[in-house]
């Protein structure tokens, strides 16, 4: 229910100019970012995407449902897992056209927003440690190492801290993190993402936690981004 909605915002950084914002919610059932340009970002590259993951008890993916708006060019995908049959059904509609695609992969498996949470939550308790997390991203199942880096003194919201870096290769460009191959985050000692880097084509993006909230006062996350979009049935 409402009372375990924790809710994050995070401003995000362009070699140091402020380009968006993300805001994400983690609940026992669900999984949102909600990412969107500001600024000079909105003017140069306008976008915005909604992420929503449908999660079973175990934080594994049941239901994806990914909504982009780039450049007035609206898309939708969803990807439906099944682990019992070991397969992924997946969903690309755009204004032109409507594909669904049947995929064989291995289980257990996490779409990026739920291996994101897998790896944040993880009780991480020494450097040097990784996590190796199987995620379907472009169209297969990646193994993706996930290492502790080491301790480091980072300025936060809240003043300086102490934040233990992890990092992600990716083996794909990330749809998550705007075809970035390469993520690292810092983790507060109570498992919060106090800030991230991704490596995109055009330098460096750089995220920074800005907000907690919990229960009731996290405000609600979009329900939708995009309309009804598609080819026009007959």
């Amino acid at each position: 229910g409402r009372a375990e909605t924790i809710y994050l915002r995070f401003h995000v950084v362009w070699e140091l100019i402020p380009v968006g914002q993300i805001e994400l919610w983690k609940t026992p059932h669900q999984y949102i970012a909600y990412a969107h340009t500001t600024g000079l970002g909105a003017l140069i590259f306008p976008f915005r995407s909604l992420w929503q993951t449908r999660i079973d008890r175990e934080g594994y993916p049941r239901i994806t449902r990914i909504e982009v708006l780039e450049r007035k060019h609206p898309k939708k995908k969803i990807l439906y897992f099944y682990p019992r049959e070991g397969k992924l059904i997946r969903e690309k509609i755009t204004p032109r056209k409507h594909l669904r695609e049947t995929y064989a992969v291995p289980y257990p498996l996490y779409d990026e927003l739920s291996g994101f949470w897998r790896a944040v939550t993880h009780r991480w308790r020494k450097p040097k440690e990784s996590l190796i997390l199987r995620i379907f991203a472009g169209e297969k199942a990646h193994m993706v190492t996930v290492r502790a880096l080491g301790y480091e003194r980072i300025k936060t919201f809240q003043g300086w801290r102490t934040a233990l870096k992890i990092q992600a290769r990716l083996p794909t460009a990330s749809e998550l993190i705007r075809h970035s191959r390469k993520a690292v985050l810092w983790l507060s000692p109570q498992g919060w993402p106090l800030a991230g880097e991704g490596k995109i084509p055009l330098g460096h993006l750089k995220v920074f936690l800005v907000k907690v909230l919990k229960g009731a006062h996290a405000p609600p996350p979009p329900k939708a981004l995009l309309g009804r979009i598609g080819p026009a049935s007959d």
